[in-house]
């Protein structure tokens, strides 16, 4: 994906340009943010799949980013695995990350969402649909999900409340230097709009690059709401640190879904049989 604008600037000495999200911070985004999260989601993903006793043969993981998930996935012996993400950058990232394995990948955006096949499991994770900034497009993206779907398929989801983290009830710096780059992230939270804005600037190479990423935040009613309207049955919301039932207090909420069964079964006499998601 080609940066919004031109190279703009000159000040500081260097040579700043304004990017689209993750345009930049793809080849950076496992040293900085992914690798840290991850063995977070995996247990609260696991803990959810023993909770419900989730199997799948297919699954997708929109919004993918780089692929972290989507080889998880695989590694776990899920025969069917797709990563959707709308960033190019990441997406590259992705692939190179699951050469060899099964998976496959599309460019789409959660809006538009169009699965070669339905899918058994559809995840989501660090806070993704939170980029979705009015009910609307949100209830479309939840719809998408569920057509998506077999039927008596699920959905496991994690957003950020609009109860933030202490540190960012205001604004937060956070500053990280590595080899041959300088990350620089300042998170601000407007309570009144329900907004979390993160501006970020990462100097490498000589270039300042600057993104910006722009999230809402949901009251857990509306989102209970919205997943109702969707089709979906909502089997349980949970606190992604503490795993027990979400509180006023939950910073971060792992939902999961079903979508309601039809007529017919899940799968086939010819299907393979359900496999267990890393038990």
């Amino acid at each position: 994906m080609s940066p919004v604008s031109p190279e703009v600037s000159t000040r500081k000495r260097f040579l700043l340009r304004t990017a689209t999200p993750y345009a930049t911070l793809a080849s950076l985004y496992d040293a900085l943010l992914g690798n840290l999260f991850f063995p977070q989601l995996r247990r609260a993903f696991e803990w959810h799949v023993r909770r419900y006793g989730i199997r799948c043969t297919s699954a997708a993981d929109v919004a993918c980013g780089t692929g972290t998930f989507v080889r998880y996935l695989c590694e776990c012996g899920v025969p069917v695995v797709y990563g959707v993400d709308r960033s190019p950058e990441m997406l590259d990232v992705a692939i190179r990350k699951n050469l060899g394995n099964r998976a496959q990948f599309l460019l789409q955006n959660f809006t538009a969402l169009q699965l070669p096949q339905p899918v058994e499991l559809i995840t989501c994770n660090f806070d993704s649909l939170n980029y979705l900034l009015n009910q609307d497009d949100l209830r479309r993206g939840l719809r998408r999900f569920c057509a998506n779907l077999k039927a008596g398929g699920h959905l496991i989801f994690d957003m950020v409340s609009n109860r933030p983290p202490g540190k960012i009830l205001s604004s937060y710096i956070e500053r990280v230097t590595g080899p041959g780059f300088a990350f620089t992230r300042v998170m601000q939270w407007n309570p009144l709009a329900g907004t979390l804005t993160s501006r970020l600037s990462i100097l490498r190479n000589g270039r300042l690059h600057q993104e910006v990423h722009l999230q809402r935040a949901y009251p857990h009613a509306v989102i209970v709401a919205l997943l109702s309207q969707a089709r979906f049955i909502l089997l349980g919301a949970h606190d992604f640190h503490t795993l027990g039932p979400a509180t006023n207090l939950s910073t971060r909420v792992v939902y999961v879904a079903r979508k309601p069964f039809e007529l017919g079964k899940l799968t086939s006499p010819s299907s393979p049989s359900p496999t267990p998601v890393c038990l």
